[in-house]
């Protein structure tokens, strides 16, 4: 990571992309394949869980993706973490008073694996208002590793974005589509009804989103190019677009109407801080 002049902040400096990454049919394959170990494999709300409803995993999936974004972590730490929260959660009970620590257990956990920086323990305990300590996390830790039995590098939506976008002819129509999609596939992992749906399914319908945002012209190649590639059907892309769209609703600031500056943002924004009318005008939006 390296600073910009005048900034305060590190900026990325991303790799030469790699031909035996992208150029390979096996990688898409492979990740189809190990995807459906893990998506969580039960509703845990109705199944397992006593004391933990939806909403408070909205609250505090929304929270960890705050954390996140105030640390700068890379778009993989959040999917990552919420996919280890959701799987902990199909298979140990706990109460509504434990699922912040969880959450910044799984952050803890996932920064370690996908980021170059990890969270520190005594950084989350502060995101936390000190409700949790040092020593809550650390053992949290050893019970999350136990419980999911050390299988922690999964698949996740994040994954497949830059697959997808880097062996279509129309990825780079626009130098946003990859930022777009990033942040939608973001905004679904804090959805409690997409627990179950497999991850080349949501990346499929947040890249879609974002092409039909940015009013792209290649809006049916992309359909078509999307579903080929993750096997997905058409009527279930074009279900999950419609549920993608209604949740930019709850988290996008409005349009600026005729005559009033523009509010383009320089990146997503809390879902407290905004409740718009129109999900897919995002092409003045900069996540």
């Amino acid at each position: 990571m390296e600073s910009q002049p005048g900034c305060s902040h590190p900026t990325e400096v991303r790799a030469a992309k790699d031909r035996a990454i992208f150029d390979d049919v096996r990688v898409i394959s492979n990740l189809l394949n190990d995807e459906v170990f893990f998506v969580p494999n039960c509703d845990y709300f109705t199944q397992i869980q006593i004391d933990v409803q939806p909403f408070m995993r909205k609250v505090v999936t929304t929270w960890m993706l705050e954390v996140c974004e105030e640390q700068m972590c890379e778009d993989c730490v959040f999917p990552l973490a919420v996919n280890l929260l959701d799987r902990f959660l199909c298979v140990c009970r706990i109460k509504r008073q434990q699922l912040q620590l969880l959450g910044a257990t799984c952050l803890l956990v996932a920064s370690k694996l996908r980021s170059t920086n990890a969270l520190p323990i005594e950084l989350l305990c502060a995101y936390t208002d000190y409700s949790v300590t040092y020593d809550n996390i650390q053992s949290w830790e050893l019970l999350l590793l136990s419980k999911l039995q050390y299988n922690l590098s999964a698949v996740t939506g994040f994954d497949y974005i830059d697959q997808v976008i880097e062996r279509c002819s129309w990825g780079d129509q626009s130098n946003l589509l990859r930022r777009h999609s990033h942040t939608l596939v973001s905004i679904c992992y804090t959805e409690p009804s997409l627990i179950q749906t497999p991850p080349s399914v949501i990346a499929a319908a947040c890249i879609n989103s974002a092409v039909r945002g940015l009013k792209l012209s290649c809006q049916s190649d992309a359909v078509q190019d999307v579903c080929r590639m993750l096997n997905v059907n058409v009527e279930t892309l074009e279900y999950l677009v419609s549920v993608v769209d209604r949740l930019v609703e709850k988290v996008v600031p409005p349009a600026p109407t005729k005559g009033e500056p523009s509010k383009t943002v320089s990146g997503y924004e809390s879902p407290k801080y905004g409740q718009p009318e129109t999900p897919t005008e995002v092409e003045n939006i900069y996540f």
